[in-house]
């Protein structure tokens, strides 16, 4: 069982369960089926988005996803806390939106590659 928490999605017109659907897709994809996992996902916009990635990475622009390992911490009950994704929202309905892709796709995407961030 994965414990997902995640933070704004409704801020930016996102449901959550198809976010909570594409992180466990992602999970999957990349080899947790089996795991206690923890993860947790935050939308934000590109000012907060171009914020972190300045004070955490040293680059100005705006990314489009961050993500924050906990090195792969494991607590007494097994549950493996993998740690933090950031999304800018604004990018991600962009991207979705140029590409002429639903964004349930993108956004699973980007979890993807998120979860791959945390994995490094």
């Amino acid at each position: 069982m994965s414990v997902i928490l995640i933070k704004h999605p409704q801020n930016w017109g996102l449901r959550e369960e198809k976010v909570r659907v594409a992180a466990k897709k992602a999970l999957w994809d990349l080899g947790y089926r089996k795991d206690r996992v923890e993860l947790s996902i935050v939308f934000v916009g590109k000012i907060r988005a171009k914020k972190l990635n300045k004070q955490y990475r040293k680059m100005d622009y705006v990314p489009q996803v961050l993500g924050f390992p906990m090195s792969k911490v494991v607590d007494s009950d097994g549950l493996i806390w993998l740690g933090d994704i950031v999304i800018c929202t604004a990018k991600l309905k962009y991207e979705a939106k140029w590409l002429k892709k639903d964004l349930d796709v993108v956004l699973k995407e980007w979890m993807t590659h998120g979860v791959e961030n945390l994995m490094k």
